[in-house]
Parts: structure tokens; sequence; C-alpha cells
């Protein structure tokens, strides 16, 4: 399996980590969270990780795209944890309207990267000549 299939399997894995943390969160009251939504997320975040470092190691294949790409999901990925830090640190408990909105841009973000993969990405059951 190619480097940029490993990415997109654990980008995909990262999305079906993410849904699975906010139907978790939004099944539970708000103070009634506890710890499974935050440690679904960050099994996702270890995935988008993982996607990431995947389309930065060198390899035989790998262009200056995928390098790209994956410096583009490093940060939003970084970004998505220091919200969700600065979330679960913050005693307020309001909704901030601006972490909601970053949050979603970089999730669209992760998904464009993802799009783009399957895109680029060659057949299954094609071989390289």
């Amino acid at each position: 399996m190619g480097g940029r299939r490993i990415a997109l399997v654990a980008l995909v894995a990262f999305a079906v980590a993410t849904a699975a943390a906010i139907s978790l969160s939004g099944s539970r009251p708000g103070t009634g969270q506890g710890i499974a939504p935050l440690v679904v997320q960050a099994v996702g975040y270890g995935c988008a990780l993982v996607a990431a470092l995947v389309l930065m190691a060198p390899s035989e294949h790998a262009t200056g795209a995928d390098r790209r790409l994956g410096g583009v999901v490093l940060a939003a990925v970084a970004l998505l944890v220091l919200l969700d830090v600065e979330v679960f640190a913050g005693e307020d408990g309001g909704a901030n309207i601006g972490a909601g909105l970053l949050r979603l841009v970089c999730l669209l973000v992760i998904v464009a990267v993802a799009g783009r993969l399957l895109t680029t990405s060659r057949a299954v059951g094609r071989r390289r000549p």
C-alpha cells in the first residue's frame, strides 16, 4: 500500500473518530460529557497525525505536493488540538463562535486534503508500469 493510500485511510479514520466523538458528545448533557468523547477524538487526532507524517516522509514516489499536503494536515491538527485544549481547560462553559468557526475551517481543510488524495491516487487494481 502506497503512502498516499495509507494517508487517505488514516484521514478517513480521523473523520470516523471525529463523527463518533461529536455523536458521543451530543448524546450527553453539557455538564456530564465525561472523558469518552475526548478519548475518541484523541484517537482521531492520532490518525490524522499519522496521515500527515506519512505524507511528509521522504520516499521514492513522494512529491513536493505530498509534503505540502502533509504540512497542511499537520497545521490543521495542531490548531484542532489547541482548540480542544482551550475548550477543555476553559472554565466559562459558554459557546465560542470564533473557535467553532476555526474548528469547522480546519475540518474542511482536512476533508479537502482527503479529497485531493482520493482524486489523485491510482485505482485500486492498477499497477505501476
